[in-house]
């Protein structure tokens, strides 16, 4: 590296990378890995009258995490070779979210390269880890995300796409030369399955355009950058879980996911109340303005939970059961949710909170943004039609 090119880097604030060579030298293990599962696994005959899905759990559960540690390395690696691509002028360099994303997903790929191994060499395996793994942690850009890692995240989204396709096109391939019908649920696994594939494609591509606009170089507003990195970001998220369900079809439902919908949930009115914090059911329920608030909250959803919100009421639900959060209030806007505070430290959504934190998601027409107090939410005794930032209701939650 010349002192030039180093003194560039320098001035621009990135990070040099050799601290994360030696992460990347060592994902052969993965190859060795999935040579393996090939050996044992995918090139082993099925029983008779059996389809692909009816493979052992321990052998579902080795596929899920090995394909967790290739994701994991997939995305970290191609953050790096598109950064080299990108900006030739820095190579060997990073910009300091794209250095901080590539550890974060690097050091977890030997955990789950171990995991899958335990599990494919035992049949009675208990995972430490629950399945399906959401993709994290994600590390922000300050400010406005440089463009060469929205090029990179854009790059990793393409590449476990491709990755995913392979795996499904085998697993297609399995279902069809096994002689065998696919159960009602199965077919409704699969079902789900394409449906997550198509959202995150349909995300990658919107993003694609708004990579243009921001490549174009013109005053491109903070909240472009946001949105672009967002979009890209659940596209990533969605391949990072499709490869999970591919390999155990049956985490797509829900009551193996402890509460988590893939694809979210259609609710029927007797359900309106399902987000609402209780005592703001009790105030609110069977009144003309609650009502009227709840049926618009609705109405404009489409009836139907997103999965950022199934995966939030998943998580808050088990740190409530173990003491992590509590409710401490409620938001003063529709759908009057509850305010958690954390009790320890914990994570959510892939957002590390430090204990006595205040959190809410906001729920607004699917746009989902998990908000976060310092430490604290301002105090409103009211229930408000409008939002208004930073106002939760007080904790007895009475107008």
């Amino acid at each position: 590296m010349s002192f030039s090119k180093a003194f560039f880097s320098f001035m621009k604030g990135e990070r040099s990378q050799a601290e994360l060579d030696a992460y990347r030298q060592a994902m052969r293990h993965i190859d060795d890995l999935e040579a393996a599962i090939q050996m044992q696994v995918l090139n082993r005959p099925l029983e008779p009258g059996q389809g692909p899905w009816s493979r052992p759990h321990n052998h579902q559960q080795a596929m899920a995490f090995t394909w967790i540690a290739r994701g994991l390395a997939t995305i970290a690696t191609t953050l790096l070779d598109s950064d080299a691509r990108e900006d030739p002028g820095t190579v060997g360099y990073l910009p300091l979210v794209t250095f901080g994303q590539v550890k974060e997903l690097y050091v977890q790929v030997p955990q789950f390269i171990q995991r899958a191994w335990e599990a494919l060499a035992n049949p009675r395996y208990r995972a430490d880890k629950p399945l399906p793994m959401p993709l994290g942690p994600r590390v922000e850009a300050e400010g406005k995300c440089p463009l060469v890692h929205l090029k990179g995240i854009h790059a990793a989204a393409t590449a476990l796409d491709h990755l995913g396709q392979a795996r499904v096109a085998h697993y297609l391939q399995a279902v069809q030369s096994c002689g065998v019908a696919p159960t009602e649920e199965v077919k409704q696994d699969l079902a789900a399955l394409a449906q997550i594939w198509a959202r995150a494609q349909s995300k990658v591509a919107f993003s694609s355009q708004q990579i243009i606009i921001v490549s174009q170089g013109r005053d491109v507003p903070l909240e472009t950058h946001e949105e672009a990195e967002n979009r890209l970001w659940d596209a990533l998220s969605d391949h990072f879980l499709a490869g999970q369900f591919i390999a155990m079809p049956e985490l797509l439902r829900s009551a193996a996911v402890a509460g988590m919908n893939a694809t979210g949930r259609q609710l029927k009115h007797e359900e309106r109340w399902c987000l609402s914090e209780p005592q703001a059911v009790k105030d609110l329920k069977n009144t003309q303005f609650g009502e009227m608030e709840i049926k618009e909250f609705w109405t404009r959803k489409g009836w139907r939970t997103t999965p950022m919100e199934e995966r939030y009421l998943a998580q808050c639900a088990a740190f409530m059961r173990d003491g992590s959060i509590s409710i401490v209030s409620r938001w003063s806007t529709c759908p009057f949710d509850p305010v958690y505070q954390t009790l320890q430290p914990v994570s959510i959504l892939d957002r590390a909170m430090d204990r006595g934190t205040e959190f809410h998601l906001h729920m607004d027409e699917n746009e989902d943004e998990l908000q976060v107090g310092s430490p604290r939410f301002r105090r409103t005794k009211s229930y408000e039609e409008e939002h208004e930032e930073g106002h939760v209701g007080d904790q007895s939650g009475h107008h």
